[in-house]
Order: structure tokens, then sequence, then C-alpha cells
């Protein structure tokens, strides 16, 4: 009797290990996206294709969000193969927004490493390059006009701060932009971590516009502290600062987000 119910206790564990590996296998982003019932398509710039997650809520107003630079690196010699974020970040606090909002992603993330248009450039040394920024411009441009808006506004978490600050000078309609974390002076940055220069659009080359511009530090960030980005509020008199507590890099965020989309 027992070596007749052996087979069956075995396909059973067999099953159930492949609806474990199933879920673990199962990115945070695609469980973000279906958890909130946004709506997934694929965007083509002509030179990247983007993933664009957005929700159902209506208005001429659309915020469009920009995430981290996730895993570029597996060690400081070795590239990743795939750098799509284990934390999405700037996603889960997307997650149950009730305005119209876009998750525009960054080319060569969400497994779209391994296209043919796709070097591994595009997520390490040229993650801020003007090639990149300009297909995201693209991206958001058509986005908003498919949605027929009047105003954008682009939020931007660590080095997706760098990418809606190089966003700034090429977004149609853009009244604001502002990041969480955001790596301002990626020269900076760099160099206060040892790492080697990025071939970056440095949001300080970059002209400042009429755009407003509000960014949110951590006093306790560890991977961009707010020391290290003074030159760029020096360089822009007109940007909102706010540097906050109870914190780290990608932690503690939630609780200040009210304030950060300003709503009441």
């Amino acid at each position: 009797m027992i070596c007749c119910q052996r087979p069956a206790i075995l396909l059973l564990a067999v099953c159930c290990l492949l609806q474990i590996s199933g879920c673990v296998l199962r990115p945070d982003w695609q469980t973000l996206s279906i958890d909130g019932n946004l709506e997934s398509r694929w965007l083509d710039t002509g030179r990247f294709r983007h993933l664009v997650l957005s929700n159902q809520e209506q208005g001429s107003h659309l915020r469009i969000y920009v995430e981290g630079d996730g895993g570029p690196w597996i060690r400081e010699n070795r590239v990743s193969v795939d750098p799509t974020p284990t934390n999405p970040v700037m996603l889960r606090l997307m997650h149950d927004a009730t305005h119209p909002a876009v998750y525009l992603g960054r080319p060569c993330y969400f497994g779209t490493a391994t296209n043919q248009d796709c070097e591994q450039r595009w997520w390490t040394f040229d993650r801020y390059g003007q090639v990149v920024v300009d297909s995201m411009c693209l991206a958001a441009n058509r986005i908003s006009r498919q949605r027929g808006v009047q105003s954008v506004e682009l939020i931007g978490y660590s080095g997706g701060g760098a990418i809606v600050a190089g966003m700034s000078a090429c977004t149609d309609r853009l009244v604001s932009i502002s990041t969480i974390a955001g790596n301002l002076d990626p020269k900076a940055w760099a160099e206060h971590h040892g790492y080697s220069p990025l071939n970056d659009l440095s949001p300080l080359a970059i002209r400042p516009n009429e755009v407003k511009e509000i960014h949110w530090q951590c006093r306790d960030d560890l991977n961009i502290p707010p020391s290290i980005t003074d030159d760029y509020f020096a360089a822009r008199e007109g940007a909102i600062r706010h540097i906050v507590d109870s914190c780290s890099h990608a932690t503690g965020w939630q609780q200040y987000w009210s304030r950060i989309i300003d709503l009441p």
C-alpha cells in the first residue's frame, strides 16, 4: 500500500515545487502591475522598446514615473545580464495612484536586455546619456499625445532622477519634475563611491528652464547623500529641496507620498 502511494506523493511534491517556482520567477514589477490592474504594453521609439504601465484614471494632467537603476552590475567588474530592479520602488509608490499615471520603463530593462538594439552600455556607463534620454522623451511625448493631456509631470527615483532631469529639456507639455533620492550629480556620486565615471548627460550641464523642480532627499541616504548634490542646487536657485528624516535610500518614502505628489 505504501508503494502505491509513493508515486502520487512524488507527483504532488513536483506540482507544488512547480507552483512555488512559478511564484518565485514572476518579477515584482509584474506582480505589482497585475495587483494594481495596470494596463501593460510596449512602445517602440525606433531606437528602443519601452515598457508602459498605465492606470485607468482620467484627467488633463499626467504624471510619468521613471524607475531607478536596478542592478546594472553584479559585482564591480561584472555586468548584470538584466538590470531590471528586484525592488521597483517607484512602481510601488505609484501602485495605488488615484491620478492619471504612467510608469515608463527605461531602455533594455524589464526583460529586453537581450534585444538586438540593446548593449550593456545602455544600463551601465551610458545609462543617463543623450541616446537614452532622447528615447525616453520620444516615448513620453507619444504617450501624452495619445492620452490628449494638457500638462505632464515627470517623477524619477534614484537614477531615474537623473533621467527626468535630462528629459526636462525635451518633454512636451512639461510643467514640473520631481525626484526622490535622485542622482542629480552622477559625477560627484561616482567619485563619492570610488566608481568609474559615467558617460552621462549631466543634470548640471542642462540649462535651467521655467519648469518647476521639487527634489526629495533623505538625510540618512548612504547611496546618494544630500551633500553630494549641493552643486546642483547651487546652479538652480529656483529648485525646491526637501531633506527629510525617518527614511533611507529605498525605504520610508510612502510616509511622504501625499506631499510628494501634492495631494490634500
